[in-house]
């Protein structure tokens, strides 16, 4: 079919920067012997059904698989894994290394997440996970981010009864009290966890494969985290220990720890914080963390600061930035880190920071795609455009990162073509785009500048690629509908520059046409049309992104939507 040229933008912003559903290819990798286990085969097979996705199954070696995933191409890796097998050398040697073998480039190829537990139910119920938004903080460190979430409590791992709160109405609260933070924090944290309003939780400090002291540097009048055969518990100084207990989904971040992430025997924290703690996502280091680990910094830059990701597509970004650092030889590398940490959870699991709820500085700058198609190649200009004065690079181990932004398409012989003169260099792969944009010693960027880099790649295969010749506006200008996420209705609006005939369609992901807004001809000037979540028919739809597009002649305006019931 002959692709008629036309202008297709994309205006990737905040909760709607991910993959969707639809644009997902996921594999399940699992070892033939666990998937023949009932239990355990019963994970996988959840996983390929809820995403549609393939079963891949290896002897001895995940390597075994190198050339089947490389054809296969996946957006998502999911290791199913029996706990044992989930071991450090698994994590170092084999699945960070094969997630960037897929093609002829050095960095990865697939969001990756290992599924497992203490048992094969502990698999299931992460295999069973729903989305959930990231609204609570619980933290046993300062290192936390605590401006950045809608409200939570940052406690001090080095000094005793120090203790942050954040109100919803974005009041920061610092205090040293011991009313407030006892001496041993130790069933005051775990306490809090037990509660399940917990949404994620970070420590920092001295750690190994079943424990976390909660002072540091020496233990202090404070005592551990420890586990013992699935159990999570805690080990106050002086008291009784105190069991976790917890069943809602959350995220651990061992943000600062030596091998917490390593799963060394079934005693080891990652299956206890699954079975016992509530973890649906867990990222620690499998090796010994220190002053140049910045795996983990990137990690909560690209979910809380830059972007606003979920959190395997957060870990997943992190990754990138390292290797790009490590490659350039740019402030912010250190190869050991490179493959030191894990991310137990699904992939694609869709948990990200609650923008809906309280006062947050949200993203350091909103992200834009323009795609202009053409009979042979497409040209893509990839924007970030500043919503604050900021520092988009490498800042710190534990701050800023380069600007990264994940396609939600594949991109296939992609070649740079320009970018601004104030750039330095980018990268763009397959699936995303590095701006290396900002070294340290430079000025902050101003709160609306913009940086771009343009690229052409091979035709990007989109549902909008048939459009009826019309009426061309000089211009049209298509708005971000509000509310957005919603639940009710939504409103749209877009303005006319000259007179012209137009088209405002909803879609879904498989590019299915939902319902038309409006079809006819207008005069110029400002519009606006209201979607209650219906199609065509009157029929309620699922909760889910969506799209409007707003075509006229040979130009058509996109943007995504978040539909919430």
């Amino acid at each position: 079919m002959k692709r008629n040229n036309f202008l297709l933008i994309f205006f990737v912003f905040l909760l709607l920067t991910s993959l969707s559903q639809a644009e997902f290819k996921y594999a399940v990798v699992v070892k033939s012997s666990t998937y023949q286990i009932p239990e355990w085969g019963l994970v996988a097979d959840t996983l390929m059904s809820r995403y549609e996705g393939e079963i891949f199954t290896w002897g001895s070696s995940v390597w075994e698989l190198e050339d089947d995933l490389s054809i296969y191409q996946p957006t998502h890796i999911a290791f199913v894994c029996e706990p044992l097998t989930a071991n450090a050398s698994f994590v170092q040697s084999m699945v960070w290394p094969l997630t960037r073998s897929l093609d002829d480039d050095p960095y990865g190829d697939a969001i990756w997440g290992i599924i497992t537990g203490y048992n094969a139910e502990d698999a299931l119920r992460m295999a069973n996970c729903e989305s959930f938004r990231v609204k609570n903080l619980l933290s046993g460190t300062m290192s936390c981010d605590l401006n950045y979430y809608p409200q939570g409590i940052c406690t001090n791992e080095a000094t005793y009864n120090h203790i942050r709160y954040k109100y919803l109405d974005g009041t920061i609260v610092d205090t040293t009290d011991e009313n407030l933070c006892p001496t041993d924090r130790t069933e005051f944290l775990m306490n809090m966890i037990n509660a399940d309003t917990v949404d994620i939780f970070i420590t920092s400090g001295h750690g190994n494969h079943d424990r976390w002291q909660l002072h540091y540097p020496d233990v202090g009048l404070e005592g551990y985290f420890r586990s013992n055969n699935g159990q999570l518990y805690g080990d106050p100084r002086f008291d009784p220990d105190v069991n976790a207990n917890s069943i809602n989904p959350k995220i651990y971040f061992a943000l600062g720890n030596c091998y917490v992430g390593k799963i060394q025997n079934l005693s080891s924290m990652a299956p206890a914080w699954i079975h016992t703690g509530g973890a649906s996502l867990m990222t620690g280091y499998v090796i010994a963390e220190g002053t140049y680990s910045h795996q983990h910094g990137g990690t909560k830059a690209f979910f809380a600061r830059q972007g606003l990701y979920t959190w395997p597509e957060a870990f997943f970004l992190a990754n990138q930035a390292l290797q790009f650092d490590i490659i350039n030889n740019t402030p912010g590398a250190n190869p050991p880190d490179l493959n030191g940490s894990a991310l137990y959870g699904d992939p694609a699991l869709d948990a990200r920071l609650d923008t809906e709820s309280g006062v947050i500085p949200g993203s350091m700058y909103d992200e834009q795609i323009e795609i202009v198609s053409g009979e042979v190649e497409d040209t893509v200009t990839v924007r970030i455009v500043m919503n604050r004065e900021d520092c988009p690079g490498y800042t710190s181990k534990w701050g800023n990162r380069h600007p990264i932004i994940l396609f939600p398409f594949r991109v296939e012989n992609p070649s740079i073509i320009s970018y601004d003169p104030d750039c330095h260099t980018a990268v763009v792969t397959e699936n995303f785009l590095l701006m290396c944009i900002w070294y340290q010693g430079e000025p902050p960027l101003a709160a609306g500048e913009t940086r771009e880099f343009v690229f052409t790649c091979d035709p990007i295969q989109t549902f909008l690629e048939e459009t009826s010749p019309s009426t061309l506006p000089t211009e049209i200008i298509l708005y971000q509908n509000y509310p957005n996420p919603f639940n009710a209705q939504t409103h749209i609006e877009y303005c006319l520059l000259s007179p012209a005939t137009v088209n405002l369609t909803i879609y879904n992901l498989r590019g299915e046409r939902v319902c038309t807004l409006f079809e006819g001809h207008q005069s110029p000037g400002t519009y606006s049309l209201s979607w209650d979540g219906h199609n065509q028919n009157g029929d309620e739809v699922a909760s889910g992104i969506y799209f409007y597009s707003l075509t006229s002649g040979n130009i058509c305006k996109s943007r995504r939507l978040l539909l919430l019931k």
